[in-house]
């Protein structure tokens, strides 16, 4: 068997692919670059690269680590998955070692993930590959309906501005509640420190 054939795919490839392998089974929007490791003729892992919702997060990570990182040389890793059952002749380790080689090649410089706990995942494979741990986010706070599933605040504030109400009534009319989430785990990785 074929150790693996390292690529860039096309959102058209990976979308599928994360949907139904990664635990959230959804693509984050915005901007993503998307690395494929194929055995053989077949998709097994894919790492999505992109930039992170928080604005002020290339911020906050220069001044916790003391290395200069802005929002030209970051890049959150948002989704990894691969198929089941593993191969162990394909650890996905050596895939990010791969995809983070091609992104420093391309001036990225740091790299940021998270864990989370309240899905069951822990950071391993983060501390695997030489991420260093800066500890956990604040809570989050989401809106949800009565089979928990998650609504956009969106239609809250539109809501709210069409019957000139405050959040919390809307809510409430709405058959919505707010769910806080536990904090995730913050993962953090130099590039140019690491050995490729």
């Amino acid at each position: 068997m074929k150790q693996g054939v390292f690529r860039q795919i096309e959102r058209e490839i990976a979308v599928p692919f994360i949907e139904q392998w990664h635990y959230s089974h959804c693509v984050p929007t915005g901007k993503n670059v998307f690395f494929g490791w194929y055995t053989d003729d077949s998709l097994y892992a894919v790492a999505d690269y992109g930039i992170g919702v928080n604005c002020y997060q290339a911020q906050y990570l220069a001044t916790r680590t003391g290395h200069d990182v802005t929002p030209s040389n970051l890049l959150e890793l948002k989704r990894l998955c691969r198929v089941e059952p593993k191969q162990e002749n394909m650890p996905l380790t050596r895939f990010l070692k791969i995809c983070h080689k091609r992104l420093k090649n391309d001036g990225i410089q740091f790299i940021i993930a998270f864990s989370d706990p309240e899905r069951g995942h822990n950071g391993g494979i983060y501390k695997a590959a030489n991420f260093t741990y800066l500890g956990k986010t604040n809570a989050e706070r989401h809106v949800v309906d009565k089979d928990g599933q998650q609504v956009h605040r969106r239609r809250v504030l539109r809501y709210m501005e069409r019957h000139t109400i405050n959040p919390a009534s809307a809510r409430r009319q709405l058959g919505l509640t707010m769910q806080k989430t536990l904090p995730k785990d913050r993962w953090f990785l130099a590039l140019n420190a690491e050995v490729v």
